[in-house]
């Protein structure tokens, strides 16, 4: 009984996710971002906590960071981007723009009182898991979104920090091409050890056959990619993602997988959606 429960409580995936306190679109570093197009707070707050709900109903664990000195760190509740984890170990983001870099030591913070080991590449961008999602055997491929905001120079220092003799990483750079693509993760979505959606007209050609080579890979439809349907959250056979993806939905039911759809209308102001408003921990 006790192993039992033991390797349940190892299954449960784990997921930080920062309260939206003080979440707003104050200023624009992506094309999504329109500052005269107000968020409504309230509104904000609900979608955060049903996404919440939602990945605890799917069998996740939630741990929350409450956005402490973060009055002036509006896209703090974006924790998909304060770091890159492995066991109890964070590589924490290095922002490319100016506006999101004082959220670097509240991440810092975070992660040293829950007693991780905490790296840094302060000269070269990279934007945490917003941009490097790990997929392939064993989980062993970190394939890292370079281009928009993180540059392929921290990437050796990131595997690096990242791995063990018995636990290796690997990094694989992934040139993105599009502004409205900026991370990653929101034109791919690893579903598990060897399948991912994915948005291809967001990768060069490069990229697309890395992606390939290791990878089977399931295409969204493009008016669903804009509606980020790649920026989901995967717990267990659940994927969460933005409401009104319904090909999306047909395709991961198709592979195995049960779509969940969320309202996050008031984060995509921004440029975000379920994926970005959480980081997995294990």
């Amino acid at each position: 009984s006790s192993m039992r429960l033991s390797s349940l409580i190892a299954a449960t995936p784990r997921f930080l996710m920062c309260r939206p306190t003080f979440y707003n679109v104050n200023y624009s570093i992506n094309p999504w971002m329109d500052k005269t197009a107000p968020v409504d707070r309230f509104r904000a707050m609900d979608q955060w906590e049903t996404l919440r709900e939602a990945i605890e109903d799917a069998g996740g664990k939630v741990d929350v960071m409450e956005p402490d000195d973060g009055e002036d760190l509006p896209d703090l509740v974006f924790v998909a981007n304060a770091a890159v984890v492995r066991g109890k170990k964070a590589f924490l983001a290095t922002f490319s723009n100016k506006e999101r870099q004082g959220e670097t030591a509240l991440n810092r913070r975070w992660f040293e009182r829950g007693g991780y080991t905490v790296y840094e590449d302060k000269m070269n961008a990279f934007e945490g898991a917003g941009d490097a999602l790990f997929a392939g055997a064993g989980n062993r491929l970190l394939f890292c979104g370079i281009g928009p905001r993180s540059t392929t120079v921290a990437l050796p220092k990131v595997a690096q920090a990242l791995s063990s003799t018995v636990d290796p990483v690997k990094a694989v750079a992934c040139k993105l091409v599009s502004q409205r693509f900026y991370h990653i993760d929101v034109a791919f979505c690893p579903l598990n050890e060897s399948v991912a959606l994915w948005h291809p007209i967001a990768f060069d050609d490069a990229a697309k056959h890395n992606l390939a080579n290791e990878l089977t890979l399931l295409t969204v439809p493009d008016e669903e990619a804009n509606n980020f349907a790649c920026n989901a959250v995967v717990v267990n056979s659940t994927v969460i993602m933005n409401k009104n993806n319904p090909q999306t939905a047909l395709l991961l039911r198709k592979n195995g997988y049960q779509a969940k759809h969320v309202d996050m209308s008031e984060f995509i102001k921004a440029g975000g959606s379920a994926k970005c408003c959480t980081l997995r921990l294990s």
